[in-house]
């Protein structure tokens, strides 16, 4: 007996494991990118007046923790090593950010 949903042959097996990774990969990396953009938008734009300087450095470090944990969970899902050197692209929204954080204020 055989179900309909398992792979008939090897190569089609492994074809459908990384159609499944990719599709986790590209959800788990854009909902926790999504979440570190956002922080890090906020931070730069609506923090330094809305909030003292020390949470305004706090949420911009937590952006990096927050890219860094989503660059390796796409790694590890994708069965790299997490400490590939692929994991400082979650610094990204962190580095950008910084310029507004540490921009001195004119005036």
């Amino acid at each position: 007996m055989n179900d309909e949903m398992q792979p008939e042959s090897a190569p089609e097996g492994r074809s459908l494991d990384l159609v499944q990774r990719t599709l986790v990969s590209l959800l788990a990396g854009g909902v926790i990118a999504m979440v570190a953009v956002v922080l890090a938008l906020y931070v730069s734009t609506r923090g330094p007046g809305d909030l003292p300087r020390d949470s305004v450095v706090g949420l911009w470090v937590m952006t990096g923790v927050i890219g860094l944990a989503g660059a390796a969970t796409v790694l590890v899902l994708n069965r790299r090593k997490a400490w590939n050197p692929l994991v400082l692209v979650g610094l990204v929204p962190m580095v950008i950010a910084a310029y507004w954080v540490f921009m001195p204020t004119v005036g």
